[in-house]
C-alpha cells in the first residue's frame, strides 16, 4: 500500500471549548472548606524535580513515623531565619527501588520516577546516549483526571536554563504527553506572569475577534477525523496531541478573566526574565517568583497541575554561590568525583532550600477561608538518580508533600524494608488526588499497590 503523504502546508479548521471560573467566596460552604454544593475544593498536583540525586546517608532521616527529625539535607524544611516551617507537610518516602532496567544512568531514573515506565532508546546521533519517555508522565495523567475546564490544563516551569538538550527529550523535559510529545518548560518569570495574569484585565468574552478565532477551530472536527483515518499510528498520536493543544488554546481565548476574591488576586507585575548575572544563573530569585506565580495560579483556579524543574537531569548548571572562588564545575561533574561529595551535599541543601520556599508559597496562599493551597495539593519531589556518584537507582530519594485535601498523610517518614517499587509512590500521589486511578506505569514499573500507610 502506498504510504499516505501530507503537505506541510495542510491545515485544519476546527476543535472544541470550555469556560471556567476560579473558586469564588460565594461558591464556598459556610465553613469555607468546601463548595456550597458539598463538593470539595479543587485538589492540585505538582511534580518538583532536581537533577543528579542526593547523598542518601545525609538525606534519609534516622527516625520513621511522625516523629522524624529532618536530616542534614532536609534541614531547610525548618528555617526560622526565613520564617519557614513546612516539615509537618512533608513525608519522606525511602527504601523504594526503581524496578525498570537501569539502561543508562539518569535516563532510566527520570522516566521511572515521573512516569513509572521504562525508557525508549533512541539513535544517539553522536551523543553518549539518547532516549524518550515510554508513556505519559504522571503530571499529565493527573491533568487528564483533575484539570477540569481550567484555563491551563497544566503548567511546565523550569528555573535553570541549562538543561540537557542533546540526549533526547528524556533529559530535556520532565513533562510528556506521550513518547513523542514532550512539554516545553517556561524559564522566564516575566513571560509566565503575562501568560497567566494578563487576562485579569476586564474584557468582553463576546468580542467578535475572539469568536472568529475560536470558530475556526469549531469547523474542523470532520476534517480532522477524516485525516486521522489516513495516518499511521504515530502520526495519529501526534495529530491528537496537536488538536488537544489547539483546543486548550481555544479555551484560553474564550475564558472570562479571573474574578478577584479573598483567595485570588493579581500579583505584582514581574519583570525578571531569568538572565544570567556575570555568568551566574539567578536560581533563588527565579525559583521564588515561579513558586509565587504557581501558587496564585492555583488559588485563581487557572490550573490545577504543574511540573517544576528546578535543575536539569545531568544539566550544565552550577551553583556558583556555594563556592564562588572555586573552578566553575557543573553540579553533574562534581557528583562523579568522590573527593567533591561535600560540595554535592551543599548543592542538595541549596536545592531543598528552594523546595522549602515552594511549599511555603503554597502554604501562605489562602484557599477557601480556613485553609491554604498546600492543604489541597500533592507535591511529588524527586530526582533522576539516587546518588550521582554511582548512578544508583535503589533507596530512591522521594518526598510527598501537602495534604491532598485531607487524603494524604503528611509529616511522616515511611521506609520500605523490602525494596518496594517506586511506582507505588506515583500511584499513592494520584490516588490522594481523588482520581480513582487504580494503576500507573507499565512493564516492570507497573504498580497497582499504593502505600496504604500514607493514605488517610
Amino acid at each position: 500500500m502506498k504510504q499516505f503523504q501530507l503537505s506541510r502546508r495542510h491545515v485544519l479548521r476546527g476543535a472544541g471549548a470550555a469556560l471556567a471560573l476560579p473558586t469564588l467566596d460565594a461558591m464556598l460552604n459556610s465553613h469555607g472548606t468546601a463548595l456550597a454544593q458539598g463538593m470539595p475544593l479543587p485538589r492540585r498536583f505538582v511534580t518538583w524535580f532536581f537533577g543528579n540525586g542526593v547523598i542518601r546517608s545525609k538525606w534519609n532521616p534516622a527516625q520513621v513515623g511522625t516523629t522524624y527529625t529532618p536530616s542534614e539535607e532536609l534541614a531547610p524544611l525548618v528555617d526560622a531565619s526565613r520564617n519557614i516551617d513546612v516539615r509537618s507537610y512533608v513525608s519522606v518516602v525511602s527504601g523504594f527501588n526503581v524496578k525498570t532496567p537501569n539502561l543508562r544512568g539518569h535516563h532510566n531514573g527520570v522516566c521511572a520516577l515521573f512516569s513509572g515506565s521504562p525508557l525508549i532508546p533512541l539513535p544517539p546521533g553522536g551523543a553518549p546516549y539518547s532516549s524518550k519517555f515510554g508513556m505519559m508522565s504522571i503530571d499529565q495523567v493527573a491533568a487528564d483526571a483533575i484539570a477540569g475546564s481550567t484555563q491551563f490544563k497544566s503548567l511546565q516551569l523550569a528555573v535553570s536554563k541549562r538543561f540537557t538538550t542533546g540526549e533526547g527529550p528524556t533529559l530535556a523535559q520532565i513533562s510528556h504527553r506521550g513518547p513523542d510529545a514532550p512539554m516545553p518548560q517556561e524559564t522566564n518569570p516575566a513571560r509566565l506572569f503575562n501568560n497567566l495574569f494578563a487576562s485579569f484585565t476586564p474584557r468582553d468574552p463576546r468580542d467578535p475577534k475572539d469568536q472568529l478565532r475560536a470558530s475556526v477551530l469549531d469547523a474542523v472536527n470532520e476534517d480532522a477525523r477524516a485525516l486521522q483515518a489516513r495516518l499511521g499510528a504515530r502520526d495519529r498520536a501526534r495529530l491528537d496531541a496537536h488538536l488537544t493543544s489547539v483546543s486548550e488554546l481555544r479555551t484560553r481565548i474564550l475564558a472570562l478573566p479571573p474574578v478577584i476574591t479573598s483567595s485570588c488576586s493579581k500579583p505584582a507585575t514581574v519583570t525578571n526574565t531569568n538572565q544570567d548575572m556575570n555568568g551566574v544563573e539567578p536560581f533563588e530569585q527565579v525559583s521564588s517568583l515561579m513558586s509565587d506565580l504557581m501558587a496564585m495560579a492555583f488559588a485563581c483556579d487557572l490550573t490545577r497541575v504543574a511540573s517544576f524543574q528546578f535543575s536539569g537531569s545531568v544539566g550544565g548548571h552550577s551553583f556558583k554561590a556555594l563556592s564562588p572562588n572555586e573552578p566553575r564545575d557543573t553540579e553533574h561533574s562534581i557528583t562523579h568525583e568522590a573527593t567533591q561529595q561535600d560540595k554535592v551535599n551543599q548543592a542538595v541543601i541549596f536545592t531543598m532550600r528552594n523546595f522549602a520556599y515552594t511549599l511555603n508559597a503554597l502554604k501562605n496562599t489562602i484557599d477557601g477561608t480556613t485553609g491554604n493551597v498546600l492543604d489541597n495539593t500533592v507535591v511529588l519531589c524527586s530526582s533522576d538518580v539516587a546518588e550521582g556518584l554511582d548512578h544508583s537507582i535503589n533507596d530512591y530519594p522521594v518526598l510527598l508533600a501537602g495534604k491532598g485535601g485531607g487524603a494524604l498523610k503528611s509529616g511522616y517518614h515511611f521506609r520500605s524494608t523490602n525494596g518496594r517499587n517506586t511506582s507505588d509512590i506515583l500511584l499513592t500521589a494520584v490516588r490522594a488526588l481523588g482520581t480513582g486511578i487504580t494503576q500507573v506505569g507499565k512493564d516492570q514499573g507497573l504498580s497497582t499497590t499504593p502505600i496504604a500507610e500514607l493514605l488517610v
